[in-house]
Parts: C-alpha cells; structure tokens; sequence
C-alpha cells in the first residue's frame, strides 16, 4: 500500500511539472518489499465447502497473483455451541465440507484460529440474522438519459424492523459477479446510521442498483442477487475495502492499509496477518430476463 501512496504522489508532482515543461520519462527503480500475509475467510450458513484463503501479497508492480501460504493449521470453532471445524489445506486454500448440514448457525458466535511458525493468531465475528428477497423484476427499457437500451433488473426487500441489521449486496449475470455493478453496503435498507431507515422497502438505489445503465442485461441472461447479513464491525471493514478501492484520481485520500481483525496472541511478536474474518447469513433469488 505504501508503495502505491508513494508512486500516487510522483505521478501528481509530473503532472503539475508537466503544465510549463516537456514531457521526461522517468523511470522509478521501486523495491519489491515484502509480501504481506493475509486472510480471505467467510463462513457461512449454507451446506457444502467452506473456504478460507491465507494468501501472501505479491510486489506492487507484479502481475503474478498471491501465493498462497500452505504450512499453517487453520480452524473455526462455534463459541456458542461448542464446535470445533478443522479445515485441512487443498488446492491453495483450507476448506472444511460440511456435507448437506453447515457451520454458520444465526445467532451463534465464531472465532477462527490459525496456528502460522510460532505464532498463533483469532478472529472473532457473530452471525447475525438476514432479511427475505420479495421479488426480482425485469423491464425492456428504450435509450434514455444516457442509459442504453436494454433489459432491467430491479431488486425489492425489505429491512428487518429494530435498528442495526447491515446487508451486502451482490449482484451475478450467467453466473458470474456483474463487475458492471457495484457490490452495495447497506445499513437497515438505507445508506447511513441514523436510523432514518428501518422495516422499510431498500430505497431506490439499491432497488436499481443490481442493473447497469452503461450494460442493461439481454433477453435471456439469467441473474442473481445475493444478500448478505454482517456485524457492524465487518460492515465498517467493508466499507473501507470499498473507499480504497474507488479512491484515485488527482484529488485521492493517501492510501493505507484496511484494518484487520486477525489478532496475534504472541504479545511480543511483530508478525501480522492482514484480511477479515467474517459470518454472514446468505439469501438469494435469480431471474431469467424475458
């Protein structure tokens, strides 16, 4: 991350240059540092294969993708019930099948433990409850205001009543996430805190939000909306993912690293890991656009 704060701001400083200058090509001889090790991990309250990642961040510059960490002893005990999954490493990841039954239980505490050299690091989150989709609706739409023309898919839910459920919106067409929508955050079906939303219909940016403008679906794409329930804390956790990854441009914050939940218990140990831990309840529906 420091890395691509420090090559943001050369790239500022020859812009400005280059407003009373010709054009130089300047070629920056940046170290490769250390790979940082991190965790991709959410488990889930539906049946099959659990997956969690330890990976290690290659180089700035590189377009090789993490490797991933292969020597460490990884499980995930249900605090509430008194469970303990282990999950045995396979094909560049840990996974642990839960067969036709499933670890995320609604309500139910977890703490992931990963034992790494001589070091032993928890995550802890809860799994909290999740709304019902109402419906998917889909409607041929002419060209207009800068939309194209095409087919669009619009989402309708509801938020639980009582302050403080936190959704996570994805969106796929033919089974593969639309990259041409955003993944959406909500709190209690609205935007913010402020308890101005609760047990109503998500306001209208989310209702729209699973369709693109710039790539309406066609006839015969099937998609799919996934909800996701969070914690509070994995919902702020996202939200920073999400401010990083739309922040560039002239005018971008300084780039730092997301905070993780992944705590070492060696109180003397400098090694971290980086990444989330996170439970959340899992709600879809598709529609095949007609």
């Amino acid at each position: 991350m420091q890395k691509k704060s420090f090559i943001q701001y050369i790239a500022v400083a020859l812009f400005v240059t280059s407003l009373g200058a010709c054009t130089k090509v300047i070629n920056l001889d940046l170290p490769d540092g250390s790979g940082l090790p991190y965790v991709d991990a959410w488990i889930t309250n539906q049946p099959g294969v659990q997956t969690i990642k330890f990976l290690k961040a290659t180089a700035y510059m590189s377009s090789n993708d993490a490797t991933p960490v292969p020597d460490a002893q990884i499980s995930v005990s249900d605090v509430t019930a008194g469970k303990t999954y282990t999950f045995t490493y396979k094909n560049g990841a840990y996974v642990y099948d839960a067969g036709a039954g499933a670890i995320g239980v609604i309500g139910h505490a977890y703490k992931m433990n990963i034992t790494w050299g001589s070091n032993q690091f928890e995550a802890v989150d809860t799994l909290k409850r999740n709304t019902t989709i109402d419906s998917l609706t889909s409607e041929y739409k002419e060209q207009k205001n800068g939309d194209k023309a095409g087919y669009y898919v619009k989402l309708y839910t509801r938020d639980l009543p009582g302050v403080g459920d936190y959704y996570w919106i994805r969106t796929y067409r033919n089974d593969s996430l639309n990259y041409y929508v955003g993944e959406m955050l909500s709190a209690d079906g609205g935007f913010s805190e402020d308890g101005l939303t609760d047990g109503d219909v998500f306001i209208p940016p989310f209702r729209d939000g699973v369709t693109a403008g710039d790539k309406p679906y066609d006839k015969g794409d099937k998609v799919r909306v996934l909800i996701r329930s969070m914690t509070k804390p994995t919902y702020e956790f996202m939200q920073q993912v999400q401010d990083q990854l739309s922040n560039d441009g002239l005018f971008g914050k300084i780039l730092h690293n997301v905070p993780a939940n992944v705590n070492n218990l060696q109180a003397n140990s400098t090694t971290k890991i980086y990444g989330w831990f996170g439970t959340v309840a899992e709600v879809s529906d598709s529609i095949v656009v007609h």
